[in-house]
């Protein structure tokens, strides 16, 4: 389970392609047909693509922290995208874990994310993820 000595574990996924044609499915996915006309821009939430599932697969299969997924919660997400990342960038991502508070039996675990563009050290994507984790570990 995470604890406060996990403070300051970071996670990096390099290489990061963003797909315009996947971009483009994900929005009208979310949004339905009338956002598939972005003009080669890249929806904002596409971040969590990009920036958050490939920090996050790599915190969760970290034997040391421990991360009980069958008692994770989300809490909250917040985004800010300081640059526009286009179709063919390539963006390297970090998550860092910058809190971990216990409060009535739970764990509740704080990430700092950012994704950059190493051609030009752009970065495109800023964020926090809070998760709340239940039970003990798995």
């Amino acid at each position: 389970m995470p604890d406060r000595s996990h403070i300051g574990r970071r996670y990096e996924a390099s290489g990061q392609v963003i797909d315009g044609d996947r971009a483009d499915a994900f929005a009208g996915a979310i949004a339905g047909s009338d956002e598939r006309a972005l003009g080669g821009s890249v929806p904002p939430t596409y971040a969590a693509v990009y920036c958050l599932f490939p920090t996050l697969a790599l915190l969760f299969t970290d034997p040391e922290v421990g991360v009980n997924l069958a008692g994770l919660i989300h809490g909250e997400q917040s985004f800010e995208w300081p640059e526009a990342v286009r179709p063919g960038d390539i963006v390297d991502s970090t998550a860092e874990i910058v809190d971990v508070e216990e409060k009535r039996g739970m764990t509740f675990l704080t990430l700092a994310v950012e994704s950059a563009r190493p051609s030009d050290g752009a970065v495109v994507c800023r964020g926090r993820s809070l998760m709340i984790i239940r039970g003990g570990q798995s």
